[in-house]
């Protein structure tokens, strides 16, 4: 099976090499794409509204909802980068399945404001996929709160 890898962030072409992955795949199926995108955290210098500190393995700055907010435009740019001739909003509707993994127990109020980015980033498809949201003793790296893996379909005639 054919299929395209792709690497977007820093760091993304060393990780894929050693744990031999890919930020995002892309791969045909009879009628459609099927688009993986795994390993998402809220880590962007582009977007971040914190700095992250890796030096001695500490959290990002920034609570789960902060997280969860800049790993999801990660995984616009992820998609993206496997599809790069759709739109936003096509690219968020052919998304049929999320998974979420949250480190330790999240609190109510961090709980609806994850919601409220969910319904922002879904609301640029108008879609409402599949999603299971996991809470984990730790991630890695150990300074991730959130790392996000989502499945895409889309038409042949899209590829």
């Amino acid at each position: 099976m054919a299929f395209v890898k792709s690497h977007f962030y820093p760091g993304a072409d060393i990780l894929g090499d050693v744990f031999h992955c890919s930020s995002s795949s892309s791969f045909k199926v009879k009628g459609a794409r099927i688009v993986a995108v795994g390993g998402q955290i809220g880590e962007s210098a582009d977007y971040s509204p914190f700095t992250p500190d890796g030096a001695d393995g500490s959290q990002f700055e920034g609570g789960h909802a902060q997280q969860f907010d800049v790993a999801m435009y990660n995984v616009e740019r992820a998609l993206a980068v496997a599809s790069p001739h759709l739109s936003p909003e096509e690219l968020w509707a052919g998304v049929y399945n999320m998974t979420s993994f949250h480190v330790g127990v999240v609190s109510q109020e961090e709980q609806l404001e994850i919601a409220a980015s969910a319904r922002k980033w879904f609301s640029k498809g108008n879609n409402k996929p599949a999603w299971a949201a996991i809470c984990v003793a730790a991630l890695f790296p150990p300074k991730c709160l959130i790392e996000i893996q989502v499945q895409a379909a889309y038409k042949e005639e899209d590829a």
